[in-house]
């Protein structure tokens, strides 16, 4: 029997902040579909505000988009706070996650240095389990 996914923290909104001290930019969506409580990634660094898309596997974590929004839209996003996301699988309370290609959280590999995007605060059994994320992407090892 298949367990659906659950929302281990009702109280909470998918992709909102948990804790008010938080640090958030706002960005420029660079592609369609960019989703609330998912990672992005910055596509260039040389412009002001930063412009970015929904992060896949391979793609270093930037933060997490605290709103939906579309190519050329304005969208505030997390870069070092507390916010409610989905796991893209199984996550342990206390792992580094990275991101998955749908812009979940997954747990990361020692070997995915500079992709990290924070820590998972809690446990996820299951894909599209709803659980909270310290969002502190890796600097580590990223740069020219």
């Amino acid at each position: 029997m298949k367990v659906a996914a659950e929302d281990l923290v009702p109280e909470a909104v998918i992709g909102e902040l948990i804790l008010a001290n938080s640090l958030v930019l706002t960005c420029v969506c660079d592609e369609d579909n960019v989703r609330k409580g998912r990672f992005v990634t910055a596509t260039t660094w040389e412009n002001w505000p930063p412009v970015v898309h929904e992060a896949d596997s391979g793609e270093p974590v930037f933060g997490t988009a605290l709103k939906s929004g579309n190519s050329g839209d304005y969208i505030p996003v997390c870069i070092f706070g507390i916010v409610k996301m989905y796991a893209g699988g199984a996550v342990s309370a206390g792992a580094g996650v990275k991101t998955d290609n749908d812009g979940r959280a997954v747990a990361a590999l020692a070997s995915d240095d500079g992709k990290s995007g924070g820590r998972a605060l809690m446990s996820a059994s299951e894909a599209n389990d709803q659980f909270i994320v310290l969002v502190c992407p890796d600097n580590h090892g990223v740069g020219t």
